[in-house]
C-alpha cells in the first residue's frame, strides 16, 4: 500500500466517523466500557460479556454495553452510543468527547444489508504516536483490513482488522495493522 493509499484510507475512516456521529447526535443513549457500569437496553445475549448469565443479564447489556479494543487493549471510555438506520444502512456510533487518552474519541461502523460491514473508524483528538491525532480505519474493498459483523438483539459486535495511522517519527516503517473488536449495544435504532 502507498502512502497516498494510506492517507486516503485515514482520512475516510475519520470524515465517516465524524459523519456517523454528526448523523446520529441526539438520538442516543449513555454507557461505559468500565466493568462496573450497567445501562437499561434491549435485550442482549449475555454471551458478549464474561460475566455469568441471569435472566437479569439476558435483558441488559452486563459490563457497561458497549465498549471498544484495538490491538488487544481495552479502550477505558464513557461512551454515549448512537444507532441510527436509514434504507438499508445502519450507521453505529460510539463517542467520548472528553476521554483522558483520546481527547474526543469516536468509533464507528456502517453495515449494509444488516451483514456487510462497509467502513469502520476510530478516532482520536490526541493519542496516536508522538502526540498526533489517533487513527484507525477500514474500509471494505481497501487492501490492509478485514471485519465481521454478529448481531444479537440490538447489539452488533464488529471484529476485525483495520490499517493505522503512520508513526511520522519513522515514516519509512508504513501504517500498522491493528485489531478491533468493537461491540455497539443500541437501546434504539433511530429509524429502525
Amino acid at each position: 500500500m502507498n502512502t497516498k493509499s494510506i492517507r486516503l484510507a485515514t482520512t475516510a475512516a475519520v470524515a465517516g466517523t465524524a459523519a456517523v456521529a454528526l448523523l446520529v447526535t441526539g438520538c442516543s443513549s449513555n454507557s461505559s466500557s468500565s466493568p462496573a457500569g450497567t445501562t437499561s437496553a434491549a435485550p442482549v445475549s449475555a454471551t458478549l460479556t464474561s460475566a455469568p448469565a441471569s435472566s437479569a443479564a439476558k435483558d441488559a447489556p452486563a459490563a457497561g454495553g458497549s465498549s471498544a479494543t484495538v490491538g488487544g487493549k481495552a479502550i477505558t471510555a464513557n461512551f454515549t452510543t448512537t444507532c441510527a438506520k436509514q434504507g438499508g444502512n445502519l450507521a453505529l456510533a460510539l463517542t467520548d468527547n472528553s476521554n483522558s487518552t483520546y481527547g474526543t474519541l469516536s468509533v464507528s461502523a456502517t453495515l449494509t444489508g444488516g451483514s456487510t460491514v462497509q467502513a469502520v473508524g476510530i478516532a482520536g483528538t490526541k493519542g496516536g504516536s508522538n502526540g498526533a491525532a489517533y487513527a484507525v480505519g477500514y474500509g471494505n474493498g481497501v487492501p490492509g483490513g478485514s471485519a465481521t459483523v454478529t448481531k444479537t438483539g440490538n447489539t452488533y459486535e464488529v471484529k476485525g482488522t483495520g490499517v493505522g495511522a503512520v508513526d511520522m517519527s519513522n515514516p519509512m516503517a508504513g501504517p500498522q495493522n491493528e485489531s478491533f473488536d468493537i461491540t455497539f449495544a443500541c437501546t434504539t435504532i433511530v429509524g429502525a
